[in-house]
């Protein structure tokens, strides 16, 4: 494992990209991810791309390192998600995915929750999430845990999915109708209670994003990570607390002031991919570099929960579009990468939208 060898080669603070990590990963996106990257985003991520992924160790850095995991500086993780992103939207969208059932694995505790955190460090087991559906209720009812012995039953529907047909195991979400409790866990998608249907949509199409039917899924109290009251859940929706508490279980030793003034990875890659397209079409222009040094400023400068992303989010639109003017007609051409960074920007736009967040949203696009 190429990376593994590099792992002890000094990080440079002040450019992630410098990092022996970063370099293998980029070697990567531009000679397999780059070169496909419109036909996946049409068709659907190839298991290829998830094993070349594995073999350079991507899946090792969303698991602790104890159980096999492999620590490099967060801020080097974030600069190789936000590479991903900007070099392969739908690559990405799966991806950055793989830890979502980590922590709570970790925050279960049982031997059967640990015991798939090997797997998801060495990727033999692919990680992703669907418990954001939770949110609507009661006025929708997606999935629905009823108490039986030994754990629940899970019936109902979750509404996004990234990754079937590749992901083995999920952190899902149902609710507890009865308790008015959200109860979340970890579930295994090849069981025959969880069927999928990949879903028609206009941005990351290829993210294999689908809608899952559970009919009867049983889920364990040994992969039952947290049973929370409906609204104390509400009261930390929309914050970046459950993704910072990630990131100080896989870096205990950094400063939690450190680690908070990480920018969500995702929008910045995007409108950074964007904008160095657009200027390289049109030079010097003042207004891309105004864009682009705006750009700079917002993912070094924190907002409080949730404006920061909101901001970004708004950001990676800007910047997509600008690129799609700096191309012109060509950019609208399904053989372009304009296109598809912008409709993924729009994707972004409408992923985990707690009202906090949507609110936000709202804001940023107030002038």
């Amino acid at each position: 494992m190429t990376i593994a060898a590099d792992i002890d080669s000094p990080a440079t603070d002040t450019d992630p990209t410098a990092h022996p990590v970063y370099r293998e990963f980029a070697r990567f996106a531009d000679e397999v991810l780059a070169p496909r990257a419109v036909e996946v985003d049409r068709t659907e991520v190839p298991r290829s791309h998830i094993d070349g992924l594995r073999e350079l160790g991507y899946h090792r850095l969303f698991v602790p390192e104890q159980y096999g995991g492999l620590k490099v500086p967060p801020r080097v993780v974030n600069a190789v998600n936000n590479l991903l992103f900007g070099v392969d939207p739908s690559t990405a969208t799966i991806v950055t995915q793989h830890g979502a059932p980590v922590l709570p694995a970790v925050t279960a505790g049982t031997d059967e929750a640990l015991a798939l955190l090997p797997g998801l460090a060495t990727g033999e087991l692919i990680g992703g999430a669907g418990m954001g559906h939770v949110r609507g209720w009661p006025k929708r009812r997606g999935t629905v845990a009823t108490r039986v012995a030994g754990g629940y039953r899970i019936d109902g529907t979750i509404g996004w999915h990234s990754g079937w047909g590749l992901t083995d195991i999920i952190w899902l979400g149902a609710v507890d109708e009865q308790r008015e409790d959200f109860v979340f866990g970890i579930g295994y998608l090849g069981d025959p209670a969880i069927s999928g249907r990949v879903l028609p949509l206009t941005a990351v199409f290829g993210s294999r994003t689908a809608e899952l039917t559970l009919d009867g899924y049983f889920l364990p109290d040994a992969l039952v990570s947290e049973v929370v009251a409906v609204e104390e859940y509400r009261r930390r929706d929309g914050t970046r607390v459950q993704e910072l508490q990630r990131a100080k279980h896989l870096n205990p030793d950094v400063a939690d002031t450190e680690l908070a003034a990480i920018a969500p990875a995702g929008p910045y890659g995007l409108a950074r991919a964007a904008l160095d397209d657009a200027l390289r079409i049109s030079g010097d222009d003042a207004h891309l570099i105004a864009l682009s040094a705006e750009l700079e400023s917002v993912v070094v400068t924190p907002l409080p929960d949730p404006r920061w992303r909101a901001a970004l989010n708004e950001l990676a639109v800007r910047a997509t579009t600008a690129a799609g003017v700096a191309a012109g007609g060509a950019a609208l051409l399904d053989s372009d990468i304009a296109q598809v960074r912008a409709r993924a920007a729009q994707f972004l736009q409408v992923r985990g939208l707690a009202p906090s967040v949507r609110a936000a949203h709202y804001a940023a696009y107030t002038r």
